[in-house]
This record gives structure tokens, sequence and C-alpha cells, in this order.
């Protein structure tokens, strides 16, 4: 793995993950194809049969900026 470097302030960034929270449970974010569509009777989103990769954001060490990336294992 390469490390990464601010953009803004050129300090290093270390990786981690935006809590996804909710009534039930936390999750890690999670980026998935297509447009969001919704299950009208229960609100949930529709993402079953579609591609979903766990989102990784880094933060800067120095200036806190938040930069995200979807990449698939």
């Amino acid at each position: 793995m390469t490390t990464k470097i601010c953009p803004k302030c050129r300090a290093s960034m270390e990786p981690g993950f935006v809590l996804d929270r909710n009534r039930f449970d936390d999750r890690q974010s999670t980026w998935v194809e297509g447009s969001l569509q919704s299950n009208i009777w229960t609100g949930s989103v529709k993402s079953s049969e579609r591609e979903q990769v766990p989102v990784t954001t880094y933060r800067c060490t120095g200036c806190g900026y938040l930069e995200s990336y979807a990449q698939p294992s």
C-alpha cells in the first residue's frame, strides 16, 4: 500500500472509515452501483443485486481533510 499525501497541506493521510449509524446497527459506508431506489413499503434501499464496494476514507494527520475511495478488493 502506498502512503497517501494530503492534497491540501502535504501531510500524510491515514486510512479509516465513515461509520453509518442507525437505530439497529453500525456499518462501514458502502458505495452502491446505480441510482437510489427505495422499497415503497419499508423505505429500505434496494441493493441486493447491485455491485457494492466498501468505502475507505483517508484522514490527513495535519489538517483533518477527508478523502474517500471505493476500491474493490
